[in-house]
């Protein structure tokens, strides 16, 4: 029966998904109307701009975040609870965060009003920094920021699997300083258990749509945002262009997965010619980093407030009926923003809500039955095939879809259409999350269960399951957080008539009114906040009642 199950799940939100959506794009690139002509393909190549900071960003963002997680991650050795700073971080979806990041560093922002009243040095605000409002820098930054606790996410699911403290000592007693023995003997192989995540991220940033039309430049738009906008307009030429531009990010994706694959081998080969500095010493006896630990400890901390000043500024620019530079606070506070905004509000955060829950519901779910189907099959190894759908563009796949499903979205039934798209990346983040905790589960408990009684299906469900509640609660929170943020395929497949709170955010804050966008941004955020606060909550009880399933409960 799970064999079974497995197959349908992987053809209805794996197989399905992406080959049609693919291969319907191949098939309409040949279209004699508006397929792709050469006077298009020449036309994007020669927009160099465009194409280099889509590559670029591509390339900086993951790598960036990659290392600073790395870097961080040795704290979550000493200090497990460290991880509990992250759920914050994650909850907040990627437009929420764009919006609170400018609300706080934008040139007329809070820190540069901050700097204003204890200085004094800047009556006006400055021109193009701490961030610009528009450049592909602040899509750079966004994306770093919030690409880094996803992977210090999967860097703690790694380091537990790996026995990377007593790595640490024995390279210790070879004459190894603690940071080299991290980035020498850990790293490497953490380089290498990161390559599918990482292919994830970078794929994200490749064809990341809603952030570039929040915070990044108009006149050098990156290619997703262009390939985003050619499809509104309805010239057989735009289309062209569009179909083009989505085959060029196609090819983009294959180098940049290419060049991850070689991540790890590159990372050893560095480290090989690296020269290594002898350790210094006082007294005879090796010294440590305070000041490394100390930075590294700061940076937790600066991740931790970053968060909730996100959320406060929302809160605040929510209610401020006026707030001039350089003020430091809104000169008065009211609802009345939120009461003439209410109606429009209502439908976009219902839809939000209901689509999140059953697409986190049917995404865990499915997620447990390819882990099931995977042990059963004794296969502890992370199935790359399984997370195809992280791997390809987001705007092709999504055009595809689009291609394929062109009359049945007319038919009034969208909402259905944008439930299934969400399921198919909740499905992937849901298995990436569960698959350490439910592949190391130790056998021998359902052993016993049976011993005493249980049928094979009685041990997963009354044992198996309870024990792995930590973990599952975390992949249902993540999986909510996911659907709450999809933008591409909710515009696309929803046709307008299925607003969320990410499309609603988008419009309006792309539009310039920040105001009123705030108000969805903090709606938008508040929801998968309520959830891993709950899912906190949950965890903590579950340490405190049931401290034998604490092992498996750490796992989250």
């Amino acid at each position: 029966m799970v064999r079974a199950l497995s197959i349908i799940v992987m053809l209805a939100l794996i197989v399905l998904p992406v080959g049609s959506g693919l291969l319907l794009l191949l098939l309409s690139s040949f279209s004699a109307e508006s397929g792709i002509t050469s006077n298009a393909v020449h036309s994007i190549l020669h927009e160099l701009a465009t194409l280099l900071s889509t590559l670029l960003l591509a390339v900086l963002a993951p790598l960036t975040a990659c290392y600073l997680a790395l870097r961080l991650a040795p704290a979550l050795l000493k200090r497990p609870t460290l991880q509990q700073l992250l759920s914050p971080l994650l909850s907040v979806p990627h437009v929420a965060f764009a919006v609170g990041l400018m609300l706080l560093f934008s040139p007329s922002g809070w820190l540069i009003r901050l700097v204003e009243s204890i200085t004094g040095l800047l009556p006006f605000p400055p021109q193009g920094w701490p961030l610009p409002e528009k450049s592909v820098i602040t899509v750079m930054v966004v994306l770093v920021l919030k690409e880094l606790p996803f992977l210090l996410l999967m860097i703690a699911a790694q380091l537990k699997q790996v026995p990377a403290s007593s790595w640490l000592i024995q390279a210790q007693s070879y004459g190894y300083s603690e940071k080299q023995a991290w980035w020498r003997v850990v790293t490497p192989e953490l380089v290498k258990r990161l390559t599918l995540p990482m292919a994830a991220v970078i794929i994200y940033s490749l064809s990341v749509v809603d952030i570039p039309l929040l915070v990044g430049s108009n006149t050098e738009a990156l290619l997703a945002q262009r390939v985003y906008e050619w499809t509104f307009q309805f010239s057989n030429e735009s289309q062209s262009k569009a179909l083009a531009g989505a085959w060029i990010l196609m090819a983009m994706a294959a180098l940049l997965l290419f060049i991850n694959r070689q991540h790890a081998w590159l990372y050893r080969q560095w480290m090989l010619i690296k020269p290594l500095r002898k350790r210094r010493l006082t007294k005879g006896r090796p010294t440590h980093a305070p000041s490394s630990d100390t930075l590294a400890s700061g940076v937790w901390l600066l991740l931790g407030l970053l968060s909730f000043a996100i959320i406060a500024v929302l809160i605040l620019q929510s209610l401020a009926s006026s707030w001039f530079y350089p003020a430091i606070m809104p000169e008065s506070l009211s609802f009345h923003r939120w009461q003439t905004e209410l109606a429009y509000l209502t439908q976009p955060s219902l839809n939000s809500f209901w689509l999140a829950i059953i697409s986190s519901i049917l995404g865990v779910t499915c997620a447990l039955v390819l882990l099931e189907a995977q042990r059963q099959h004794h296969n502890n190894s992370l199935n790359g095939w399984l997370l195809i759908a992280l791997l390809v563009p987001q705007v092709p796949l999504v055009l595809g879809w689009q291609l394929v499903l062109g009359e049945y979205l007319a038919e009034g039934k969208g909402g259905l259409w944008v439930l299934w798209s969400h399921t198919v990346y909740t499905v992937p983040y849901a298995y990436l999350v569960l698959h350490g905790a439910y592949t190391q589960f130790d056998d021998t408990w359902l052993i016993k269960a049976q011993s005493l009684g249980y049928s094979a299906r009685q041990a997963w469900w009354k044992v198996m399951l309870p024990m792995l509640r930590a973990p599952l609660t975390t992949a249902f929170a993540i999986a909510f957080a996911v659907s709450i943020a999809q933008y591409l395929p909710t515009q696309w497949l929803g046709q307008g008539v299925t607003p969320t709170l990410t499309t609603e955010a988008v419009s309006v804050a792309s539009g310039g009114d920040w105001r009123i966008g705030s108000l969805y941004a903090l709606l938008q955020s508040l929801l998968p906040l309520i959830v891993f606060i709950g899912v906190a909550l949950l965890n903590t009880e579950l340490r405190r009642t049931h401290p034998k399933a604490k092992r498996y409960a750490e796992h989250s």
